[in-house]
C-alpha cells in the first residue's frame, strides 16, 4: 500500500510513496485508466518490475477474500 505523492512530468507517470518508504513506484496511466488519481491518493495495489523501473498494477476488489488484501 502506497500514497500518491506527485506526477512526474518527465516520465508521464505518477510516483507513489510506500506506506514503509522503502522506495517509490509509478503508475503508468494505461493500467489504472478507469481510476481517479490525485496527489494524498491511498492505493492497494501489486508491485511488478518493468525494465524502466517498479510499477503498481491496481488490485481489483473481486480479488480480497475475508482476510482483506
Amino acid at each position: 500500500m502506497g500514497t500518491v505523492k506527485s506526477y512526474d512530468w518527465i516520465r508521464g507517470d505518477w510516483l507513489i510513496e510506500l506506506d514503509d518508504r522503502a522506495e517509490h513506484v509509478f503508475i503508468n496511466h494505461k493500467d489504472w485508466r478507469w481510476t481517479a488519481l490525485s496527489e494524498g491518493k491511498h492505493l492497494k495495489f501489486q508491485m511488478v518490475h518493468r525494465p524502466e523501473g517498479i510499477y503498481a498494477l491496481p488490485i481489483q476488489a473481486g480479488n480480497c477474500g475475508e482476510s482483506g488484501c
